[in-house]
């Protein structure tokens, strides 16, 4: 497993803890610096973790390879299989571990997820919204094509979501 078993804080330091879809969605279309440029350090629980680095898989290597993803134990098993009631295992580890310790944010696109993350007061951003983070921070000129490679890479957004997203950036 990538880097070290770290619990403590850094004073200062914006912690994120990040589900595999985020991950996955920007190594797919070779925008996964995209995480270290914005948030630095990325935690990501143990059940992530095996998500996103199975072999064979696109980007296995670019995951492998990124020193600024690190996994951290979700300790409190009794509240991982608690959420597993309601979102798969990697979501449930991810919340567990936002919680543990009390991160800044989660990030997650699934959304009973994010419900579920919102609902126990964790601040969430999705896929869309790094890409916009992204383009407001100046990282990247435009969302518009990023957001056609993720579709044409098979992720899916509606076309609702999508207008609206592209009319808050001022790209529609």
């Amino acid at each position: 497993m990538q880097g070290k078993q770290e619990s403590s804080r850094v004073k200062g330091e914006f912690l994120v803890v990040s589900n595999s879809s985020v991950i996955i969605a920007l190594t797919r279309i070779c925008h996964l610096d995209l995480l270290e440029k914005l948030f630095g350090k990325i935690l990501t629980p143990e059940a992530v973790w095996r998500e996103i680095t199975v072999e064979d898989k696109p980007g296995y290597e670019k995951i492998v390879k990124a020193e600024f993803l690190h996994v951290e134990k979700a300790g409190n098993r009794r509240l991982v299989a608690l959420f597993e009631e309601f979102v798969d295992s990697g979501e449930a580890e991810a919340i567990a571990l936002a919680l543990e310790l009390n991160a800044d944010l989660l990030l997650v696109d699934d959304r009973d997820a994010r419900n579920l993350a919102k609902k126990l007061g964790l601040r969430v951003m999705g896929t869309l919204g790094v890409i916009a983070l992204a383009k407001y921070k100046g990282l990247i000129p435009k969302a518009k094509p990023i957001v056609v490679a993720l579709i044409e890479s098979g992720f899916w957004i509606s076309k609702k979501i999508l207008g609206e997203f592209l009319k808050e950036l001022g790209e529609h």
